[in-house]
C-alpha cells in the first residue's frame, strides 16, 4: 500500500516536472530551453523550438491555424548565425519550397517543387528578399520551360522560354522590368513567327512577320 501511494505521487509529480522544464526565461527574462506555445484559447501548437538565452537554436515548428497534423513551416536556426534554413510544406506534409533567410528575408538560392511531387518546378536568386540573378522554371518533366535574369526585382537580360519539346519559343530581352532590346519568336516546331525590337516595353523599329518559315509582311512602330 505504502508503495503505490508513492508511486501514485510521482505521477502526480512527473506531469509538473515537464512543464516546469518548458516556456522558460533565464535569469535577463530572454526565453531559454524547449518552448512551445499555442494558439490562444486551444491547445492546438501554434510554434514549438528551442532557445538559448532569448536565441532560437536547432530546429523550429511552425503551424497554420485550423492544420495541425504537419507543420506549415520548418526553420532550422544554427548557433552564432544569422541565417536560417527554411521549408515550408502543405497541409498534407508535402515541401513546397526552401532556402535560406537572413533577418526573415530570403537571400541566396531557393527551390519550389511541383504540387503532389518532389520534382522541382522553379529555382532563384534572391538578395535582401528580391530576385536578383537566373531564375529557373522547369516542366514536371525535369526539361526548362523558362530561363531568366532578375536584377533588384525585376528582369534585367536576356529571358528565354522553351517549350515542353525544348524549342525555344520566345527569345526576349529586358531593361528594369521591361522588353528592351532583340525579341523572336518561335512555333514549339522551331519555325520563327516574328522578330524586332522593344524600347522600354513597345514595339521599335522595323518588326518582321513569317509564316511557315516565310517573310510575310513588315511594319515599322
Amino acid at each position: 500500500m505504502h508503495i503505490q501511494k508513492i508511486f501514485f505521487l510521482v505521477l502526480l509529480i512527473i506531469p509538473s516536472l515537464v512543464l516546469s522544464q518548458t516556456n522558460q526565461l533565464d535569469a535577463q527574462g530572454k526565453k531559454h530551453g524547449d518552448w512551445k506555445v499555442y494558439f490562444e484559447g486551444t491547445k492546438n501548437p501554434r510554434f514549438e523550438g528551442r532557445f538559448e538565452h532569448g536565441k532560437e537554436i536547432g530546429e523550429f515548428k511552425f503551424y497554420k491555424k485550423g492544420f495541425y497534423d504537419h507543420p506549415a513551416a520548418i526553420m532550422n536556426f544554427e548557433k552564432n548565425k544569422d541565417s536560417v534554413n527554411v521549408t515550408y510544406y502543405t497541409q498534407k506534409g508535402e515541401p513546397i519550397s526552401n532556402g535560406k533567410m537572413v533577418d526573415r528575408k530570403r537571400e541566396g538560392k531557393w527551390v519550389y517543387f511541383h504540387q503532389a511531387s518532389d520534382s522541382i518546378m522553379m529555382t532563384e536568386q534572391y538578395q535582401e528578399d528580391k530576385l536578383n540573378g537566373l531564375q529557373q522554371t522547369y516542366y514536371k518533366n525535369g526539361k526548362l520551360a523558362e530561363k531568366t535574369t532578375y536584377k533588384g526585382g525585376e528582369k534585367n537580360g536576356t529571358s528565354l522560354i522553351f517549350a515542353e519539346n525544348g524549342q525555344i519559343t520566345r527569345e526576349l530581352n529586358f531593361k528594369a522590368g521591361k522588353l528592351h532590346g532583340k525579341a523572336t519568336y518561335f512555333t514549339p516546331e522551331g519555325e520563327k513567327t516574328m522578330e524586332g525590337f522593344y524600347t522600354e516595353g513597345n514595339k521599335s523599329g522595323i518588326w518582321k512577320y513569317y509564316t511557315e518559315g516565310k517573310l510575310v509582311e513588315e511594319k515599322e512602330y
